[in-house]
């Protein structure tokens, strides 16, 4: 089969393409990354050699982008067996190579993201609503993981989906239950163990870890852009969330800002972590991330972080 490639910045698109092209051809699975020592031998060996009843097989190229001048070009010249599908992955297309485009609107293009969040709302057969679409916008975000994990969460109810449901759920879960477990974690509490089995059995793997990383790169940024000092004021945190384009709930409780009422003490995170101590939490999400997409356990990923975490 010729070569595919999946250009575009939509990686749940791309995600979504290469799960139902395995299932549809009940094929084997081979994912290859751009820091694979042997990357380039793993693609060859798995485009030209297949035994007589094998399989057919999906090869899916990561970050093709980040490979070598002359990787690239030779797996581009390499000979594909029919039953192979070699797929690239890449940001902007590969001139002279067919494959599909998934593109997502930038952040500030309000009526494109709640088109995609219409056409999110039809493909989990819910009915399309415009409070509903703006209420997901609204609380949600120009954000393709969280949107797809609370609309696949609206299934249960179907047609009997309504705004003050939807104010109940999502309050519920996103507010709460995903982004209580983050705060858990890089708070070091140990309710976080506790956390992480209802995590697991609520969430997908890939949004549970993609959701972890959003949290901890929003707080790389925090720290980088901000002096570390012991407390903050409102003003201060909603400049920083203008700035940085993060939500001030979540920029208050990363600096500590306790509000009125608030029956927990946040931790000031400025005070807990260093730059490199972030950097190595951002390394490990990005191999937990392999790991997950890989088959490995999601549960044991993150308990090993938890511990990481705690313990460095």
């Amino acid at each position: 089969m010729p070569i595919i490639n999946l250009s575009g910045n939509s990686e749940l698109k791309k995600e979504e393409y290469v799960k139902e092209l395995v299932s549809k051809l009940n094929a084997e699975y081979v994912r290859v990354y751009s820091d694979y020592t042997d990357r380039l031998e793993i693609i060859k060996e798995k485009v030209s050699n297949i035994g007589l009843f094998s399989k057919k097989t999906v090869v899916d190229v990561v970050d093709f982008e980040k490979f070598k001048a002359s990787e690239k070009k030779e797996i581009l010249s390499l000979l594909i067996l029919d039953d192979v599908y070699l797929i690239l992955r890449t940001q902007k297309k590969i001139k002279g190579i067919s494959g599909e485009e998934f593109k997502l609107p930038n952040v500030w293009e309000e009526e494109k993201w709640k088109n995609l969040i219409s056409e999110m709302l039809k493909e989990h057969g819910l009915e399309v609503k415009g409070e509903i679409i703006d209420f997901l916008f609204e609380n949600v975000g120009p954000d393709e993981f969280a949107l797809y994990n609370e609309i696949k969460k609206l299934k249960v109810f179907e047609k009997n989906l309504n705004l003050d449901i939807l104010k109940d759920v999502i309050h519920k879960y996103t507010l709460s239950k995903l982004d209580d477990f983050c705060f858990a974690i890089s708070e070091m509490k140990e309710e976080s163990f506790r956390l992480l089995k209802d995590v697991v059995n609520d969430y997908e793997p890939i949004i549970i870890v993609y959701t972890l990383s959003s949290h901890f790169i929003s707080l790389f940024r925090i720290f980088a852009y901000t002096k570390k000092k012991t407390s903050f004021s409102w003003p201060e945190i909603s400049k920083l969330s203008k700035e940085l384009k993060i939500p001030s709930p979540k920029v208050a409780r990363f600096l500590g800002f306790k509000f009125k009422g608030q029956k927990f003490e946040p931790v000031n995170h400025l005070l807990i972590y260093s730059e490199e101590k972030l950097k190595d939490i951002i390394k490990r999400l990005y191999f937990i991330d392999r790991s997950v997409k890989s088959g490995g356990t999601t549960e044991v990923e993150i308990l090993n972080l938890i511990k990481f975490i705690k313990e460095c």
